[in-house]
């Protein structure tokens, strides 16, 4: 098969290169463009609409999922008093027993830590919780307090040893006759088998309910204060028994902010990395050939960037993530490959020729490069706002108008800059200082720097020409890299070596595939909490000293007639269905239906002949009965049940493991499904609910979208190849490749003890955009070379190895910030890059060269040589041509495609012809 003709992209790119050309002409104004872009986006939007959203419901819940519809009828529909803000304190001793008089005392301190705070009786004057015994709206308190009526007096004068404090902790009423809920109130507690008395417990559990009001949000802030302050005194008191831990309704979202408030400082220190790396790549002991001010140019066109993409999303409101929160660090890396490129490219062409002539053959030269890598890289963080996961689509939002700008700002900021930066140097000023003109050089420094004096309007003859096009590929990029791009290319290219590199390489993707299948799913939600954390320690001691997770879904009733005898022996029974499942320990503390069917069978004589509605009235006329059961049934203005639930435990669930948790989702739903009541329908009138069946349904959702961003994503950028590279076999390459790339950083971040969770879910949907641009950048630049397979291959990693390894060199820096990051997981991120920049230049600088040296295309691809550079350099040949009849009739268009042609006839003869052309030639 032919290759594809590459002259109508190169012609269009041709355009591109003379608008880039106005852009190095009218270089100040570019500049001031770019500034006047900017302002508005960043400057007005960043203060203005900068809005963080931390909460985990609507982060990682998949849009229109099953749990996000219970959980809106349950928040808006369904009538069940509002939720209250649970303030909860736990008591411990590092896995001691915690049974004693003291020790309980302690107890009673804490919580008169925060009954004794102003305000707290008028914000517990907006609770619709019910103090039985006095009559008095307040604030509703669960735990061991409730033996003394929560009165710390009444415990003083009841109880003077260890012996009585533990015969009434043993009880199994509270004083008001309610039933005490053991595995709620204490941890890992242990009883004698014949006197039934506690003999020990690891820790006691108090849950102060508050009412979900702004007051009550400003007390929770101040009680937390209060009990951080005596959680230190007593950490640092040796005397005190208890450890305290607490956590509050909004202590996760407070602390998942701080972490992020707290890491926003390391941006501007990725900044600062990053501009030293480029002022240190394009420096030279030359002070006026030294270009460190241009690197820094090309770091300042990265931020102008993050500022036009964060603003403007900023201006339509999106939210701001922690996820959100890495996209600088890896856009500083990714962003300046252009650059890299861009310069690599202009320090090849020949340093006599003007400026702006050599800003139109850099384009011509890599035009098609960076524009094919920045669509593959827009294209994969497009495919991930396909997500259905808030978190993912948000965070691929911010990144895909970044990537465009980034690509906007280089080829029109950047190439305003190096004009700028050559005018420095034609006025012979110095890098840095750019007010100060340097002394005349040194004849020994001056020899180590290419001449950059512009020559003077006389064209070159034709030995100057061809000197000068053979200066286009001699001109280093002056870095120390280039020297060792050279050596590196011919040691690479041995034959030994070339089986090595073979070998290794299948080797290792066939140890990554087996590491790879070997990955699992797990993802602990403190890890994205600062370290210092109270939220992590709380969550790590309820876990160790009790016997009861967190996890404890309603089981809700809707839609039916709960007078029904039918209907109610269905609602026991799913329960007991539900009890059934391995990750139920035993049956309900409490559920209304079979506490009223007791009721019933207790007083049948006073309500047996009443109706449902009535005996209901009676049941809950009971104030221990309403105390335990008034929020769990709604009723409407006729006193008919129109929904009701049931509180149980998931007592046998890990919150460790990921697999355990998705079985449990799917077994609850297999249970619910089966439901004789909810067959054929779309809505169920039997379910269960817990908040934290929004991230289980997440974690059910990853694998599916994982496969499917995988799929799309290597599918879409083989087709870009296929469309964009000049040849057809690109896509022969390009495939196989990012698939063993893939596979071989999923088994190393599976070496790396990284699961899937996510963060490196959100890695992985990156990694598509990140990894293709390593090998764009190599196969695009083979098919543009000339001769056979060995020169091609050299000449690709002579001219670009070094931008590459520079860019990858630039993305490992762009996201080191992150090993310092406060939270657990951004340091699993930055793991996760290292791994995607090694394996990235691993296969872009060492496998795939040496592929194409074997069997790489040798077809003859016809690229013309630049067609601004053509016009520059042939001037003479066109005055003369445009004086003839056929060329007279020809339009603007047709003039061009001819000079182009003839073009190419006479470079062809000069570079056959052993002696310099004469006039006629």
């Amino acid at each position: 098969m032919e290759p594809r003709d590459s002259r109508r992209t190169s012609s269009h790119f041709g355009r591109y290169a003379s608008l880039d050309a106005n852009c190095g002409v009218q270089s100040q104004t570019y500049l001031v463009r770019c500034h006047i872009l900017v302002r508005p986006l960043a400057g007005h939007c960043l203060f203005t609409n900068f809005n963080v959203d931390v909460d985990e419901d609507i982060l990682w819940t998949p849009a229109n999922s099953l749990p996000i519809q219970h959980s809106d009828w349950i928040d808006d529909q369904s009538n069940f008093p509002q939720d209250t803000l649970d303030f909860v304190l736990f008591f411990h001793s590092h896995g001691q027993n915690v049974l004693g008089q003291g020790q309980v005392q302690q107890v009673f301190d804490a919580l008169d830590a925060i009954l004794s705070l102003p305000g707290y009786e008028a914000m517990c004057a907006d609770s619709t919780y019910v103090d039985t015994t006095t009559n008095q709206t307040t604030c509703e308190i669960d735990g061991l307090v409730q033996f003394w009526n929560l009165d710390s007096q009444q415990f003083a004068t009841q109880v003077s040893s260890d012996e009585e404090t533990i015969q009434a902790l043993s009880s199994s009423t509270f004083p008001d006759g309610t039933k005490v809920s053991p595995n709620a109130i204490f941890g890992q507690a242990q009883r004698d088998e014949t006197t039934d008395l506690l003999t020990s417990c690891q820790g006691y559990t108090v849950v102060i309910r508050f009412p979900d009001t702004d007051a009550a949000e400003s007390f929770e802030d101040d009680a937390l204060d209060r009990i951080l302050d005596l959680r230190q005194q007593w950490n640092d008191d040796s005397t005190k028994r208890l450890k305290l831990e607490v956590t509050a309704d909004g202590s996760f979202s407070d602390e998942f902010e701080r972490a992020i408030l707290k890491d926003i400082p390391l941006i501007p220190i990725v900044f600062v990395i990053m501009s030293v790396f480029t002022a240190i790549i394009f420096f030279k002991r030359d002070k006026v050939q030294s270009r460190s001010l241009l690197g820094f140019g090309a770091v300042l066109a990265v931020l102008l960037s993050l500022l036009s993409g964060f603003g403007l999303l900023f201006m339509i409101g999106t939210p701001f993530t922690s996820m959100t929160q890495i996209l600088p660090f890896v856009i500083f890396g990714v962003g300046l490959d252009d650059a890299f490129i861009i310069f690599g490219s202009y320090a090849r062409t020949n340093p006599k020729t003007k400026t702006e002539d050599r800003i139109g053959e850099t384009i011509d030269d890599i035009g098609i490069s960076i524009t094919l890598t920045s669509i593959t890289s827009t294209l994969a963080f497009g495919l991930g706002c396909l997500s259905t996961i808030p978190a993912v689509y948000w965070l691929c939002l911010y990144a895909f108008p970044t990537v465009v700008f980034i690509y906007l700002y280089q080829v029109t900021f950047f190439i305003a800059w190096i004009v700028l930066d050559e005018r420095r140097i034609q006025h012979n000023k110095r890098d840095c200082c750019v007010c100060i003109t340097a002394v005349k050089e040194d004849p020994k420094d001056a020899e180590d720097e290419p001449e950059t004096k512009v020559i003077s309007d006389e064209e070159p003859t034709a030995q100057e020409e061809d000197r000068n096009d053979n200066a286009e590929t001699k001109q280093p990029l002056g870095n120390m890299f280039d020297g060792f791009m050279a050596r590196y290319a011919e040691f690479l290219l041995q034959p030994v070596v070339k089986v090595l590199v073979v070998v290794a390489f299948l080797a290792l993707a066939a140890i990554c595939a087996v590491s790879a299948s070997k990955l699992s799913q797990q993802f602990e939600f403190t890890e994205v909490m600062p370290d210092d954390s109270y939220v992590t320690d709380f969550f790590y001691a309820y876990e160790d000293y009790t016997v009861r997770n967190s996890i404890n879904p309603y089981v809700y009733f809707r839609y039916v007639d709960q007078s029904d005898p039918a209907i109610q022996e269905q609602m026991e029974s799913y329960v007991n269905d539900l009890v059934a499942m391995d990750a139920v320990k035993e049956q309900p503390d409490f559920f209304w239906l079979r506490d009223f069917k007791a009721f019933l069978n207790d007083n049948s004589d006073q309500v047996g002949p009443l109706t449902f509605n009535q005996q209901i009235d009676r049941f809950l006329s009971d104030p221990v009965l309403y105390d335990l059961y008034g929020s769990h049934i709604v009723r409407d203005e006729n006193g008919t049940i129109t929904t009701s639930r049931v509180e149980i435990y998931f007592e046998n669930v890990s919150e460790e493991d990921v697999n355990d948790q998705i079985d449990t989702l799917k077994e609850q739903r297999h249970v619910t499904a089966r439901q004789p009541i909810n067959q054929g329908l779309k809505e169920w009138k039997f379910f269960t609910y817990d908040g934290i069946y929004n991230i289980w349904e997440f974690y059910t959702k990853t694998q599916e979208e994982l496969i499917l961003t995988t799929i799309t994503g290597v599918v879409a950028v083989t087709g870009v190849a296929l469309i964009f590279i000049p040849h057809w076999t690109a896509s022969l390459f390009v495939l196989p490749m990012i698939c063993i790339l893939y596979v071989d950083l999923l088994g190393v971040m599976q070496w790396a003890n990284v699961h899937v969770n996510a963060v490196t879910y959100i890695t992985v949907v990156m990694a598509i955009g990140l990894l293709v641009d390593f090998i764009m950048h190599v196969l695009l630049r083979y098919y543009e070379c000339s001769g056979n397979r060995h020169e091609r291959t050299v000449d690709l990693l002579k001219t670009m190895g070094s931008s590459i390894l520079v860019g990858g060199i630039s993305t490992f820096l762009g996201t080191l910030p992150l090993a310092f990051s406060t939270s657990t997981i951004f340091f699993t991120i930055f793991i996760a890059f290292v791994a995607l920049v090694t394996l990235g230049l691993a296969h872009g600088l060492i496998l795939l060269p040496v592929v194409l040296s074997i069997i790489g295309p040798e077809d003859d691809i016809p690229r013309p040589k630049s067609t601004f550079s053509s016009k520059t350099h042939n001037k003479d040949k066109m005055n003369m041509e445009s004086n003839s009849d056929d060329m007279d009739a020809l339009d603007e268009h047709e003039k061009q495609l001819r000079m182009t042609e003839r073009t190419l006839q006479v470079t062809d003869h000069v570079e056959s012809s052993t002696k310099v052309p004469t006039d006629e030639e």
